[in-house]
């Protein structure tokens, strides 16, 4: 942008510079065909002068006398030193009466003559080769002014290409600093986030009670209303789970693994077959789903409230397998706890106390 002044000087002094070569030009070609149209006009008159001549010499009455050029007011002596008869006594006095007129000089004449007004000298021809010349530079006057025209025009619309694009990457520019600063501030919050998860699994990981009472317990005497009532449950206060020495059984609300909705089933944790089935009603005879000791790797309560639109969610925990996990409401906190420890006696599938 700031060379532009000197580009455009420089450009108009190229357009100058060939403006005056082009005129130059142009006069020397009217030049050249005002020489030949001379050249053309001298032959004519010429040839005219000698088709005169010829007559006259070819005419016997007219011999030896004058003749004059229509219109031309200028007498000629047909006398000539292709004609001339010497004197009888062969002497040629310097003083003859003898009118000698070469050719070449009657050609000149009969060309001044007969040009009369055509000479390129003459006020005619000066004049207009003055008005073709000045014809001509205002034809190229008028084409440089358009040339000027049509320069300043295409600047301008340089200059507002320009300027559209800077406006366009200026924008560009702002939409691109805000998207940065809105994925800044997301990830920063993403973090905050993430670090807040991390310090509350933490802290719950510090108070929850140590695992080393509810491992699993694989002994065949292993007796589960006794280790229930040892781990301070009461039993007798909780009417919603029945409980002896190898079996656990009652109700729980269960969400459903493809379709999430809650149902009631009847639960029964049987040490005996080691499996945790679940049933349509209490009378055990519409088996819905099992689950063995086996599969079974963590029972948990459910702190984060992950399980969806739970009917309960302070009653709510999870029994986690290796493919799925389970989450059911309790009853009741009492019949909660209950069952979590219970279910935790048989979940062969926590191998983290083998390290």
């Amino acid at each position: 942008m700031g060379s532009l002044p000197r580009n455009l000087a420089a450009t108009l002094q190229d357009i100058e510079t060939k403006r005056q070569l082009a005129l130059q030009q142009k006069g020397q070609q009217v030049i050249d065909e005002q020489r030949k149209r001379l050249a053309e006009l001298k032959q004519k008159a010429a040839a005219e002068a000698q088709s005169q001549w010829e007559a006259l010499h070819n005419c016997p009455s007219h011999h030896g006398s004058s003749y004059s050029l229509p219109g031309s007011g200028l007498q000629f002596v047909s006398h000539s030193i292709l004609h001339h008869h010497p004197s009888p006594h062969g002497m040629q006095h310097s003083n003859d009466a003898y009118d000698t007129l070469s050719l070449e000089s009657s050609d000149s004449l009969e060309t001044s003559v007969s040009t009369g007004n055509n000479s390129a000298c003459s006020p005619d021809n000066m004049s207009s080769a003055s008005g073709f010349d000045a014809l001509k530079m205002e034809e190229m006057e008028k084409m440089l002014k358009e040339a000027h025209a049509e320069k300043v025009r295409l600047v301008e619309s340089r200059e507002r290409e320009i300027e559209d694009r800077r406006h366009a990457l200026e924008e560009e520019r702002r939409r691109r600093e805000d998207l940065e600063r809105r994925l800044q501030d997301e990830t920063f919050h993403r973090q905050q986030l993430i670090e807040k998860e991390v310090r509350m699994r933490e802290k719950q990981f510090s108070q929850a009670r140590p695992l080393t009472r509810y491992l699993p317990i694989r002994k065949e005497d292993f007796d589960l209303k006794t280790h229930i009532e040892s781990s301070g449950h009461n039993l007798e206060m909780c009417y919603h789970v029945i409980l002896t020495e190898k079996m656990c059984k009652g109700y729980l609300t269960k969400m459903g693994g493809k379709i999430k909705s809650w149902k009631k089933r009847w639960f029964v944790f049987d040490r005996m077959k080691r499996a945790f089935s679940y049933y349509v009603d209490k009378h055990e005879t519409k088996l819905k789903g099992i689950i063995y000791f086996q599969a079974i790797e963590e029972v948990y309560y459910d702190h984060l409230r992950s399980a969806s639109k739970s009917p309960n969610p302070a009653l709510t925990f999870c029994v986690k397998t290796h493919d799925r996990l389970y989450y059911m409401v309790a009853p009741s906190a009492e019949a909660m706890r209950i069952w979590m420890d219970v279910i935790v006696t048989g979940a062969e599938g926590y191998t983290q106390f083998l390290n």
